[in-house]
């Protein structure tokens, strides 16, 4: 959650078993609202302008001041007005910073361990084992691919860590 970003947004790739079409948080079908869905069409009520830190990033550090950036396009598309559409307090980009800030150090160490147990070069056949996981000391599901080499994860406990490379 950024400044100019609607707090209903919650991205337009949508989630696995979802049903099509995609929705916002608030229940707003985006292609029966806009015409298509926004990551499509270049242009959104949810995103009125993209916002980065000075290193270019665009998700801050907790406390880290977010800025409007210039847009790159002669002509910037205008969003589309939407009823729905509700701008982030500043406290609420706060605690999306701390939660995103926490999600990545969570996963950092789990990628840690992960690249302990990853075997070089990439296995002759599938390889999976369950270790524990250094976020909540659960067990962590650990398989590295013969295809490729990469390693995903996945914690049994809730909430805690997952990724696929």
């Amino acid at each position: 959650m950024n400044p100019g970003t609607c707090i209903h947004y919650n991205g337009f790739m949508g989630r696995f078993g979802e049903p099509e079409p995609r929705r916002c948080a608030a229940g707003v079908c985006y292609t029966e609202a806009f015409g298509a869905e926004p990551g499509i069409m270049g242009r959104a009520p949810c995103i009125a302008y993209m916002v980065q830190t000075s290193n270019g990033s665009t998700l801050g550090k907790p406390g880290q001041t977010l800025f409007q950036r210039p847009s790159r396009l002669p002509r910037a598309p205008q969003p589309l007005p939407c009823g729905r559409r509700v701008e982030p307090t500043d406290e609420q980009v706060l605690e999306h910073q701390e939660e995103a800030e926490r999600s990545f150090q969570k996963t950092i160490a789990a990628l840690k361990v992960a690249a302990e147990w990853r075997v070089k070069p990439k296995p002759a056949r599938d390889r999976r084992e369950v270790v524990a996981c250094p976020v909540c000391k659960g067990r962590l599901h650990l398989s590295q691919s013969a295809h490729n080499g990469h390693v995903h994860g996945k914690c049994e406990t809730p909430a805690c860590v997952e990724w696929m490379e």
